[in-house]
């Protein structure tokens, strides 16, 4: 194993998911009424999607570079 180079994407991939579970975990246990939970959780995915977006684009930008 530690003769395999380190791939960027599936570090980029278990970061944003282990951010998503922390995240989700965090809202779970945090004591709020129904309401602001769902909104808190709307709010808190929408924000983790467009980052999860904005580093695939940058991930592809990059990659295309390379190979250019």
């Amino acid at each position: 194993m530690a003769d395999r180079p380190v791939d960027l994407g599936d570090f980029l991939t278990g970061f944003i998911a282990g951010a998503v579970v922390g995240a989700a975990a965090a809202l779970l246990l945090s004591p709020q009424s129904g309401d602001d939970l769902r909104h808190l959780m709307r709010a808190t995915f929408r924000e983790a999607s467009n980052r999860a977006r904005d580093a695939a684009s940058d991930f592809a930008d990059r990659a295309a570079e390379r190979r250019a």
